[in-house]
């Protein structure tokens, strides 16, 4: 009698991704992954959100101190990523436009505010709280993620049945040939899946940080930091944005990542693949249903208003 092969089920963990293979040069980081898929539950509605001009000069210093920012519209405080339950720290996301940049910024409430993570390009969420913006254009989307002490990392991510559907051979050597590079598996309904470039940098990307407390102090009771950055619409480009102007529709999630410090043993499990690390729970502002953030159609909508402020 023939034997049966015994099917273990591996589960996903809880930001969502499951990890199929190491990339060579950063054994810390994943060279491929699996990702879940959004989940056939109910799930609150997405929300819209329209992103007014900037009426003056954005000075991008992380004070947000400039009355654009005081009229931009901020969205509501983000919620868990699979639930929505608004039951951790707040943040808040407010976005602006002028034809240069898409500008955003973050207000984050965090009573323990600490950066160690400042390499190039480090993830900086696996050992420090942080916050990101995701951007969907036709051609992929991009990710970046910034954390207090401003260390930023990014990815420009490029999907695969697209490049492979135009006959474009050469973009699609391009990416097989990039030296630090991420493959997600192709979820249901794709056939290739999709690759993350990391070492891409978006041109003249603008970035800062305010912290409202006293860094790396677990002793002190700190407020939380701020946070501005500009996107210039040139490097969105390369995404397949197209020319910024009223009307123009695209979607976008700010994500969260706040870590708990206090559970010791998640810890130690970590810090064998990674030095530092701490378990994290993300928030989202659009609910995903489940850890994974990187499913773009539970992205928040927006469109670009012709309205100064």
């Amino acid at each position: 009698m023939a034997e049966t092969p015994l099917e273990i089920e591996i589960p996903y963990p809880t930001d969502g991704h499951r990890w199929v293979a190491q990339l060579p040069l950063f054994p810390n980081y994943p060279k491929a992954c699996e990702v879940a898929d959004v989940p056939n539950i109910p799930l609150p509605e997405i929300p819209r959100y329209v992103v007014k001009r900037a009426d003056a000069q954005l000075v991008i210093d992380g004070r947000l101190d400039e009355g654009a920012w005081a009229r931009a519209e901020w969205t509501q405080p983000f919620g868990s990523i699979s639930t929505g339950a608004k039951d951790g720290p707040e943040t808040q996301l407010a976005l602006l436009w002028d034809d240069e940049n898409l500008y955003g910024a973050y207000r984050v409430q965090d009573f323990d505010v600490r950066g160690t993570m400042a390499r190039y390009h480090e993830h900086v969420y696996i050992c420090d709280d942080d916050v990101e913006l995701f951007v969907q254009g036709p051609d992929g989307y991009y990710e970046f993620g910034l954390n207090p002490i401003n260390n930023i990392y990014e990815l420009r991510w490029t999907w695969l049945d697209a490049v492979i559907s135009s006959g474009d051979a050469a973009a699609l050597d391009k990416l097989f040939r990039l030296r630090d590079s991420l493959y997600y598996a192709p979820r249901g309904g794709e056939k290739y899946g999709r690759i993350g470039d990391l070492g891409w940098a978006l041109p003249g990307i603008q970035h800062a940080v305010q912290i409202d407390g006293t860094l790396n102090n677990p002793s002190s009771v700190d407020v939380g930091w701020t946070v501005e950055f500009a996107l210039p619409w040139a490097g969105l480009a390369e995404i397949g944005l197209g020319t910024p102007q009223p009307g123009l529709e695209f979607r976008v999630q700010g994500y969260r990542a706040v870590h708990d410090r206090d559970d010791h043993e998640a810890a130690q499990l970590l810090q064998t693949q990674y030095p530092g690390a701490t378990p994290f729970y993300g928030y989202t502002w659009s609910t995903m249903g489940n850890g994974n953030v990187h499913n773009p159609e539970r992205w928040a909508s927006l469109s670009l208003s012709g309205e100064s402020v």
